[in-house]
């Protein structure tokens, strides 16, 4: 979105208005502003929506102390918004597959959809655990269809949205605002253009064909490139996202937190893309260990809950369980330190060590996320490690 004039003319011809508005009409007036502006990029898809937002608004306070038949009102709004997201973002993939790639299908994907669910979601829960008691029809909307994150995200959580509104125009809140939007923009149109350009130079390992005569080095340049543009162009949208709302005097979720120095992969999980990892723990590792006490299990269904959050593909569940299983790794490694009592010295030495090891581990999970198939990630991870091979 924010290529097209047209959002930054909305961005600030509604700031302007919206602080001149009397407290009680503020809310409603940035519903209506982000869902017209959204409605002119899907009509059709956005329309459908404004059902999904009243039905959770004025279902899910009834699965509060539910029992009997509406002890099913949770369980029937969570499966229906699973399903809705099912059918909508993976299901056109699917036919694909299974038509070798001819796309005859008519399901729209709606914009926004794994963000907008994943709020969904949350709001049900939180209203069943009593987390949440706001009543606002107007802020309800403006927090689900905030025009600057609808579409990436940060994955902002309600009670969050509501203890972090400003209701007096203050001068630091918007050079803050602009400050993190100009910040984002040169991350995005510069720092992240200069890395796209050396991608570009590159011969790419996962559409060349001939991986197995790619040099490792060239490869793993592709891989470490490819993260680097990552995490600046989608860190540079969660920037320009939460510094937009912050002319509002709304302070959204930070998403990022300079992953790159991680020291571990499980440090590295609390720095990269924050939101979607803490909604996780929330709402698939915390269940999944609950039922099963068993940790192994939870993070294996959570990083496969987050690679099918991207997409339901091969290489995206590749990339899940790849993630899982240096989490679960190093989570073995932590016990045995703490059991011989090693914290102090191996400590004193992991950050150092820990930091480019990490940065390595995460650079190689793109051997999946840049690939369109199982084998060539599989053939581009072999390919990291010196082993060339074909299949």
């Amino acid at each position: 979105m924010i290529q097209s004039i047209t959002f930054w003319l909305v961005l600030f011809g509604s700031v302007a208005v919206f602080w001149q508005l009397p407290k009680q009409f503020r809310y409603g007036f940035i519903a209506l502003v982000s869902y017209a502006y959204l409605l002119t990029l899907a009509p059709v898809t956005v329309t459908l929506l404004i059902a999904w937002v009243l039905l959770f608004f004025y279902v899910a306070p009834h699965s509060v102390a539910a029992t009997g038949r509406k002890g099913w009102v949770l369980p029937g709004l969570v499966g229906a918004a699973l399903s809705y997201l099912i059918y909508a973002k993976y299901l056109p993939g699917i036919i694909d597959t299974f038509r070798d790639g001819v796309q005859d299908h008519k399901i729209l994907v709606p914009l926004g959809i794994s963000y907008f669910s994943f709020k969904l979601i949350h709001y049900a829960v939180e209203v069943t655990r009593g987390n949440i008691k706001e009543r606002s029809l107007s802020k309800f909307f403006a927090y689900i269809f905030l025009f600057p994150i609808f579409t990436a995200g940060p994955i902002e959580r309600y009670d969050h949205f509501l203890e972090n509104l400003e209701t007096n125009w203050q001068r630091s809140t918007m050079v803050e605002g602009i400050m993190r939007i100009a910040y984002g923009l040169i991350k995005i149109l510069v720092i992240a253009k200069f890395f796209q350009y050396e991608i570009y130079g590159l011969n790419n390992p996962t559409i060349s064909g001939v991986i197995h005569e790619t040099p490792t080095l060239h490869v793993w340049c592709f891989v470490i490139l490819s993260y680097l543009t990552a995490y600046l162009d989608f860190s540079a949208y969660s920037d320009i996202a939460i510094g937009a709302s912050r002319l509002f005097g709304i302070r959204i979720m930070e998403n990022f937190r300079f992953p790159i120095l991680a020291r571990n992969i499980s440090d590295f999980w609390n720095r990269w893309h924050m939101t979607l990892a803490r909604w996780c723990q929330s709402y698939v590792y915390m269940p999944v260990i609950a039922y099963t006490r068993n940790p192994y299990a939870a993070v294996y269904a959570t990083f496969l809950a987050m690679g099918l959050w991207h997409g339901a593909t091969a290489p995206w569940i590749m990339w899940g369980l790849y993630h899982a299983t240096g989490v679960a790794v190093f989570t073995t490694l932590s016990r045995y330190r703490r059991k011989l009592g090693v914290d102090h010295a191996i400590y004193r030495y992991s950050r150092p060590i820990g930091v480019p090891l990490t940065f390595l581990f995460v650079s190689g999970s793109y051997a999946f996320s840049t690939s369109e198939s199982g084998w060539t990630s599989i053939l581009i991870l072999l390919k990291l490690l010196g082993i060339s091979a074909e299949f």
